[in-house]
């Protein structure tokens, strides 16, 4: 009799077969999530953007001066730069489209909502 109840409730030692064949997917969809973000990274090279220097121009505009390398691409990128006050607030901002090229000093006029003390390059994308 009691080796019909062990038989009966007893746990098996593995994963049953459903749970195989659920943990087998997960781990493809994790290996699939995982190559399709090292792929888009590559597709997208990185830019590099660096400040050259900034000037406040007034209380209502900054003037930026920015280099972009884009060694890694031949198209053409935009790049946001903004301006920020002494609270670190942003007071203005403005995308400056980059030309397709290995490297682009590039200079811009940011028009501000009060005056700001520094002008930064924010982001740079690829178009």
């Amino acid at each position: 009799m009691q080796d019909e109840v062990v038989a009966r409730y007893a746990r098996s030692s593995g994963l049953s077969r459903r749970g195989r064949v659920a943990l087998g997917a997960a781990g493809v969809l994790a290996l699939t999530g995982a190559v399709s973000y090292i792929g888009l990274k590559q597709a997208t090279p990185a830019l590099t953007a660096t400040v050259l220097g900034y000037q406040v121009s007034s209380d209502h505009a900054v003037d930026v001066r920015f280099q972009v390398d884009n060694r890694k691409s031949d198209r053409p990128a935009t790049c946001t730069v903004r301006a920020r006050d002494y609270g670190g607030n942003e007071v203005g901002r403005l995308d400056v489209p980059v030309p397709a090229g290995p490297r682009q000093v590039l200079s811009a006029t940011i028009r501000t909502s009060s005056r700001a003390i520094s002008g930064e390059v924010l982001d740079c994308q690829l178009t």
